[in-house]
């Protein structure tokens, strides 16, 4: 416990740091630090701003920026709504493990198995590359293995969700995994902002910004 509270200290540490540092000695400029989408992708609710993290368990980088997400989500306002989607690429495991996303939130047990995924893949090199191999683990986590098989397979819902996180990819045109898209309008790389994780988060929280205050002046949410 008392180490989980040191890390966790030490990550927002960090993001207060690089938050100086940039707020300091750097201008936030589109088409470099962050990119406007081509097609803006409509957002549920235009009253708040939605944070969406693009990413894949099979992702090193990913594994890496999760812990500071976790922190940094924590203080978000309550006008902002974080979500995830998975990326969904023929990279080994990579259509996999997107559908497993969607199979644990169709379950309700996704906060339960989201960290352990990435620790089990990254830390432990588990070799999770198959069905039968994912039901197994999953098992070990309480999730019984002949639901989540058959709902992986079977569940209309989870096929559609998978769908519609492949149709938005294909409007994400992103270069890579970790990225955050804000909002339906901009999408942002650890690569825009020298491969730094905390550095791409403060480009989110400044975007962030500008969409409330677009929406506050009542500018529509996702469209401009």
């Amino acid at each position: 416990m008392v180490r989980k509270l040191m890390m966790n200290f030490l990550l927002l540490l960090i993001l207060v740091l690089f938050s100086s540092a940039w707020a300091e000695g750097f201008q936030y400029e589109e088409g470099t630090h962050y990119a406007r989408l081509d097609v803006p992708i409509k957002t549920r609710n235009t009253n708040s701003v939605q944070v969406t993290e693009y990413f894949s368990y099979g992702c090193p980088h990913c594994y890496r920026f999760e812990p500071l997400v976790q922190q940094w989500k924590t203080d978000l306002p309550a006008d902002v709504e974080f979500n995830r989607t998975p990326a969904i690429w023929s990279v080994t495991g990579y259509e996999l493990y997107a559908q497993t996303y969607y199979t644990a939130q169709a379950l309700g047990v996704l906060d339960k198995v989201h960290y352990p995924l990435f620790q089990a893949v990254h830390a432990d090199k588990r070799p999770l590359l198959d069905l039968k191999s994912m039901a197994m683990f999953m098992a070990e986590l309480g999730v019984e293995p002949e639901v989540f098989v058959k709902t992986f397979t079977e569940s209309f819902g989870v096929k559609a969700m998978y769908q519609q996180a492949a149709a938005r990819q294909r409007i994400y045109q992103s270069n890579g995994v970790p990225a955050v898209i804000v909002n339906g309008k901009y999408r942002v790389e650890a690569g825009m902002v020298g491969n730094s994780n905390a550095g791409m988060l403060q480009v989110v929280n400044y975007l962030i910004a500008k969409e409330r205050e677009l929406i506050s002046a009542g500018v529509e949410s996702g469209l401009k």
